[in-house]
């Protein structure tokens, strides 16, 4: 087996059509292992988010037109002479739907190391299908909590400590003084207006349809201020005009490319989701020192240390997501920022991450 210091090529596979927390992640990924001087090369949709890798060192991106569906062999073809040519000696594919496609590509390409990554709590169904992968592909899986962890060995029999790892979740620090959102300017609100930021895919998942009941258990200068595209079961219009009396205090603000100046300029972070695994948003916003209420959507107690580090409400309460607001609002409850980002710093930095995510991509 090669060491990991050989500097053997890696293939992330992401051919997405949007950008959210995985792919964040995946260009950090490539960016460190590129600067380490491994040959990195990113598999990405074709006219599909290529100008956010550039400047990184030793990535090369390659695009295709569409991921194709789990029996298609004319992409398994093409991902089979690309694997040949380039010949790394890890493959990862960071999205549930691409595993059978990349696995199996991987292996007929002989790729030796086949890493998966589950960032959700989705079921992996008993069945031929994960059976190859696991078992007669041996493929490895990484997941980024305890509970998800719990999740899978308890709901399967295909992973044992040999092949599944958890690794939390890391970030860069981020800088505290700079640009910082004017939301109050921007939106014509009035200098008392408590702002509350929320962050994610527009999906009933993340929990955004909860949003004018926990407006309305709020006084009338606490306002909502989302971050991020439309997902696929939830039509935030039509969810506006099902609630007019309180649509004036929710504002969508779609996909913001300065996320550090939106983090500066909330006054409360809501992470509101029925169904997480350590959201990315939740180690971004301590980064920035701002207080935080969480549903204990699976990962949202480990990464908040059971309420230490944030409030921590039941999935689906919004009466208690709207007092966790008000209290923190109101100073009844207080979380130091320099604690949180301590916390960052000491159990979620992204050279921790990074250094495991070596030890299962070029093991010793």
């Amino acid at each position: 087996m090669k060491n990991r210091q050989d500097k053997s090529p890696l293939v992330i596979f992401c051919p997405t059509k949007g950008w959210g927390g995985i792919e964040k992640n995946v260009r950090l990924r490539a960016g460190y292992f590129g600067k380490q001087g491994h040959e990195v090369h990113v598999v990405l949709l074709q006219n599909r988010f290529q100008e956010r890798f550039d400047g990184l060192e030793n990535v090369h991106i390659k695009n295709v037109n569409k991921r194709g569906g789990d029996l298609n062999l004319m992409v398994i073809l093409r991902y089979v002479r690309f694997l040949r040519r380039v010949k790394p000696y890890t493959v990862f594919s960071p999205l549930k739907r691409d595993w059978w496609l990349v696995t199996v590509s991987a292996y007929l390409s002989g790729v030796p190391n086949i890493v998966l990554y589950l960032g959700n709590r989705r079921k992996i169904r008993k069945g031929l299908k994960y059976y190859t992968v696991f078992r007669t592909l041996k493929a490895k899986m990484i997941v980024n909590c305890q509970a998800l962890k719990r999740h899978l060995t308890s709901t399967t029999d295909y992973f044992t400590d040999s092949n599944l790892f958890q690794i939390y979740t890391g970030i860069p620090l981020p800088v505290l003084e700079g640009e910082r959102m004017d939301f109050r300017g921007l939106l014509g609100l009035e200098k008392d207006t408590i702002i509350i930021g929320v962050v994610g895919w527009i999906n009933y998942r993340k929990g955004f349809d909860q949003l004018p009941d926990i407006a309305r258990k709020l006084p009338d200068n606490f306002h909502f201020v989302h971050a991020g595209t439309g997902g696929f079961d939830l039509d935030a219009d039509q969810l506006m005009r099902e609630n007019p009396e309180v649509a004036h205090r929710i504002h969508w603000l779609g996909h913001q490319s300065n996320m550090d100046a939106f983090f500066r300029g909330i006054d409360v972070f809501l992470l509101c989701s029925r169904s997480e695994s350590l959201a990315n948003v939740l180690n971004e916003t301590m980064g920035h020192g701002k207080p935080i209420v969480s549903t204990r959507a699976p990962g949202s107690d480990e990464l908040l240390g059971d309420s230490e580090y944030g409030i921590l409400t039941p999935v689906e309460d919004v009466s208690a997501m709207a007092k966790g607001i008000l209290d923190i609002a109101t100073g009844t409850v207080v979380f130091d920022p320099q604690k949180q980002r301590k916390r960052m710093k000491d159990h979620f930095s992204i050279e921790q991450m990074m250094q495991n995510y070596a030890t299962v991509f070029f093991p010793k």
